[in-house]
């Protein structure tokens, strides 16, 4: 089995700007348990996919491919900032997106072609966004999820050239990703 998702990543700018933010919040609220996301795997997942049985694995990589070959290149916009839940103990800190649907489109496609493969598609609609933070102690992270919402930044654009897959591999000292796929979007 291996746990994997289709996800978009992101320009080495937009990075740069969501690390920066992390290492500031991070300063500013030391004292708080947070699992923040390291720089290098920033990233807005398209569809989780779960444990996936090795065997559908190629299937997987077909299907992506072949979205992909149907989709344009884009630009999407790291823009805003927001919390999970909205209201309550924060529990997520992220980043949006603005792309005029193109993400939404994609990951909707991307979804409706995993239910051919047996992955049960999201009861919720999709929000494209950009983990940065998993809070540990929510009921003592009011201040830094204010602080969060409350940063102005400059957007940042970027083109979205294609899907990558990526395994996932939880340990101790948390996730892993590993690339299993690049598939390039298509000029159709």
């Amino acid at each position: 089995m291996k746990r994997t998702f289709a996800a978009i990543d992101l320009s080495e700018e937009a990075r740069r700007v969501a690390a920066a933010h992390i290492d500031q919040l991070r300063r500013v609220f030391p004292g708080i348990r947070i699992g923040w996301e390291r720089s290098e795997k920033l990233h807005f997942t398209l569809k989780f996919f779960g444990d996936v049985d090795e065997d559908l694995i190629p299937s997987l990589r077909s299907m992506l491919e072949t979205v992909a070959a149907e989709a344009k290149v884009f630009e999407a916009i790291l823009a805003g900032t927001g919390r999970f839940p909205p209201k309550g103990d924060p529990r997520i800190l992220w980043f949006g997106a603005a792309d005029n649907g193109n993400m939404s489109g994609l990951a909707e496609r991307i979804a409706s072609e995993a239910s051919k493969l047996g992955f049960p598609k999201e009861k919720r609609r999709f929000t494209p966004h950009l983990t940065i933070a998993r809070l540990r102690e929510p009921s003592a992270s009011h201040g830094l999820a204010l602080a969060h919402l409350e940063t102005a930044f400059e957007p940042v654009r970027f083109e979205v050239h294609g899907i990558t897959l990526y395994e996932s591999t939880l340990l101790p000292g948390g996730s892993v990703y590993r690339k299993l796929l690049t598939a390039p979007f298509g000029r159709a």
